[in-house]
């Protein structure tokens, strides 16, 4: 065996490779990296159609998950924490892409509609959440946007799965309230909501 396949193979549990690259080990990343490089890439590249950009959102991604390594919690796998900086990186480009439109640098063309209503959810998802009392809003980020249980989301909250599934019901209901049922289906269908 190689010393790069040594090095490759030494993390074999999920949270041993996580806590490993919150210390900042960089083999522990390098692992990560060639385990988990593909699956980010085809997520990118289906969203973007292209295989430029996706390769760019695959570096900022495994470029954020080590600056913010020493955030990471070993309660959450390595998919759950890369897929969530993989959804941020992905926003963030769209709302660059618009930026880009709106100052006239793109074309109209080259932002697609569904990046235009993406960035708008987006930014009215924002703003119904920070009118919600904390926990709700916690509980909601943590479920529905960040994949988590009911049972992940009431330790990591410190308050009982029962709590968690009304914060969320509660926040859902918010959410129907105030935006249109065409932008929450939308959000459904491209988040996973």
């Amino acid at each position: 065996m190689t010393a790069t396949a040594e090095k490759c193979f030494i993390f074999t549990l999920v949270s041993e490779l996580v806590n490993a690259i919150k210390q900042g080990n960089e083999a522990a990343f390098e692992q990560a990296f060639l385990q988990l490089r593909d699956k980010v890439f085809l997520y990118f590249l289906k969203k973007t159609g292209a295989e430029e950009d996706a390769r760019d959102l695959l570096q900022n991604t495994f470029l954020r998950l080590w600056q913010y390594r020493g955030s990471m919690n070993e309660a959450f796998s390595l998919d759950q924490h890369l897929f969530n900086i993989a959804k941020t990186v992905y926003i963030d480009h769209l709302r660059k892409r618009q930026l880009l439109v709106f100052k006239g640098v793109l074309p109209e063309g080259q932002a697609t509609p569904a990046a235009d209503i993406a960035w708008d959810v987006d930014r009215r998802l924002q703003r119904i959440l920070e009118k919600m009392p904390p926990a709700r809003r916690q509980a909601f980020v943590l479920n529905k946007l960040y994949g988590r249980s009911y049972r992940e989301v009431a330790a990591a909250m410190s308050i009982t799965v029962k709590a968690v599934e009304n914060h969320v019901a509660k926040a859902v209901k918010e959410l129907r309230k105030h935006l249109p049922a065409a932008l929450i289906f939308f959000f459904w269908i491209t988040e996973g909501f």
